[in-house]
């Protein structure tokens, strides 16, 4: 077609050409794997099916490839030398590294000798890293290069293995005879996750090897991957969304894993193309920062162009509606110019994702799919299905979990709680904590929401409602949303600040702006040092449409500019907590 061709140049400046690929529907793909009793007796089962296969490929598919035969010999090898070093059933064992193929064999490692893993979060600094293998009374922890000689001087006493083969404590000394594979039963901890703390301390989540094999089920029953399948692994392993959909439902499916270079997007382009990626899971900030490269792409071209590119997204949008997915058709070749012709499915998690960025990705022909999950679930809840999708919602919940509303208003809205294998027996030494969590087998996961047609909306986080004069309850994500439709913003974080002397609360905003498109739109010339009162002048704009859009008991009254990426987790969740009560605030009349 003449006009998807045109479509195509105006990307053809800031990406690759890359052949296109047949999608088959969901029930089509091959589903000849049977569910496995443990994690590791499932990946043993798979490697026997296809020992050849590429499981594991470093450094964006230019370094290492690991077979599925050498990770099972890995796995068995570790198992035998962590038994002989560690003959105490269910003592602790630590990672601690960036992405690489190494991290996952050293997990399975750890599973298969009967051992608990403590997945150790690479952002953190030396003392954060002390606080948790002390806490955690790790007896062997491995660690890639970059952290060998700072841990070793920091914790003399510990033991390490490297990641780095050339160093005097190389984990090739553990990679000898293999050992048998240790079963655990269900109830036995295989891993503890030290949380992120996005508004506050961490905490310790315990989960089992029967929470895992359920999450893992209902995981793989909803999106259905296979072994043709090949995922490329961004977000940080120690997170466990990433580390169940990222790393053990691929290996299970018999997939290929591919570990990025890095998050650069040109990186992130090349390492698609050239491996042929076809699924990757990410966060809301890395899908937006994507989508918005291709739109300032699409502002770039000529206004013929332009017309012709919001015709077919005007047409894909009209087919969805009607239960057709044009996109994949009217966009092929501009999928293909960007890099992105094999991929069939992106996955979002982890953070609230406005829902133009699912609408606009699956507009262009990709399954755009978002869910919901917090590691206390291992960590999945709901998702979105390549059939079944809805812009603004989570998706349904999995299969093998119960969700309900707890105590729901007259909207239907209220707590998120869920039953279910997949639910941790706990916190770690929180007693108290646990006891709050989980009642009467049901997890409340403090998080606001509805069902509606089977499919779960979130509202907002049960801590951060912000309650009014009126008493009436205000989502800050509700409005964040609105905010991150503007060209202008580039990320936000709404909050309540009490007010003196009076009832309730007001509702404050941090804006973070994208200068670079104020300066575009106001001719504002390059200058380093942005006009801060035309930036304050055109967010005060922003936000007074927002709150034209809302009820009066919501409109944010007050907001406070920051020129710099807001603070965030390494699973790039917003550390909201640094945001709240600035005193900077603007008033807005």
């Amino acid at each position: 077609m003449a006009g998807t061709a045109s479509v195509a140049r105006v990307f053809s400046s800031f990406v690759q050409t890359e052949e296109s690929v047949i999608f088959l529907p969901v029930s089509e793909r091959n589903r000849q794997f049977r569910l496995p009793d443990h994690i590791c007796r499932g990946f043993l089962d798979r490697a026997a099916l296809q020992p050849e296969a590429a499981a594991l490929k470093a450094h964006g598919g230019q370094g290492e490839i690991i077979t599925y035969a050498q990770a099972a010999r890995a796995m068995l090898q570790l198992s035998g030398s962590l038994n002989r070093l560690l003959p105490d059933a269910g003592c602790r064992v630590g990672i601690l590294s960036e992405n690489r193929p190494e991290w996952p064999l050293a997990y399975l490692g750890i599973l298969a000798a009967g051992k608990t893993v403590v997945p150790i979060d690479a952002a953190l600094k030396i003392d954060e890293i002390t606080r948790i293998v002390t806490d955690s009374e790790l007896k062997l922890l491995f660690v890639s290069p970059r952290f060998e000689a700072a841990v070793a001087e920091r914790l003399p006493q510990a033991t390490l293995y490297s990641f780095d083969t050339n160093s005097g404590r190389s984990w090739k000394a553990l990679l000898g005879d293999e050992g048998n594979l240790v079963l655990c039963l269900e109830n036995e901890v295989a891993a503890l996750i030290y949380t992120s703390g996005t508004t506050g301390s961490p905490k310790v989540v315990m989960l089992t090897h029967g929470n895992l094999l359920a999450n893992y089920a209902g995981v793989s029953d909803a999106l259905q991957f296979d072994s043709r399948d090949v995922f490329l692994s961004v977000l940080p392993l120690h997170h466990t969304y990433e580390a169940m959909c990222g790393f053990l439902t691929p290996l299970l499916a018999g997939a290929t894993i591919v570990y990025a270079r890095s998050l650069k997007s040109t990186e992130l382009l090349e390492d698609i193309g050239s491996n042929r990626v076809t699924v990757m899971c990410g966060v809301p900030l890395l899908f937006e920062k994507m989508a918005h490269a291709i739109q300032r792409g699409i502002e770039r071209a000529s206004s013929a162009q332009r017309l012709i590119i919001n015709l077919f997204l005007r047409l894909s949008g009209l087919g969805w509606g009607m239960g057709f997915k044009w996109g994949r058709q009217l966009f092929g070749s501009v999928r293909s110019k960007a890099g992105l012709s094999s991929i069939r499915m992106l996955v979002s998690g982890g953070a609230p994702l406005p829902p133009s960025i699912a609408r606009f990705y699956n507009y262009l022909g990709i399954d755009f799919l978002q869910g919901y999950g917090m590691t206390e679930c291992s960590p999945v809840i709901s998702t979105n299905r390549p059939d079944n999708i809805r812009f603004g919602s989570v998706g349904p919940p999995l299969a093998n979990l119960d969700v309900r509303i707890h105590e729901p208003d007259a909207d239907g809205i209220g707590e998120i709680i869920v039953r279910g294998k997949s639910i941790t027996p706990g916190y770690w030494n929180n007693p108290g904590k646990t006891a709050e969590l989980v009642r009467d087998n049901w997890l409340f996961t403090g998080d606001i929401g509805r069902l509606n047609r089977g499919h779960l909306w979130i509202t907002g986080r049960r801590k951060l409602v912000i309650v009014s004069a009126a008493g009436k309850n205000i989502y800050p994500e509700e409005l964040e949303e609105k905010l991150l439709e503007s060209p202008y913003v580039l990320e936000s974080v709404v909050y309540g600040r009490r007010k003196e002397n009076k009832q309730g609360e007001e509702v404050c905003a941090v804006v973070v702006p994208d200068v670079d498109q104020i300066r575009s739109r106001f001719n504002l010339g390059g200058d380093a040092s942005p006009d801060m009162d035309q930036v304050r002048k055109v967010i005060g704009a922003e936000i007074d449409s927002v709150n034209a859009r809302v009820a009066e008991f919501k409109r944010i009254g007050r907001f406070d500019i920051r020129l710099h990426e807001l603070e965030k987790t390494s699973a790039k969740k917003v550390k909201r907590h640094l945001y709240v009560q600035t005193g900077n605030e603007n008033q807005i009349n």
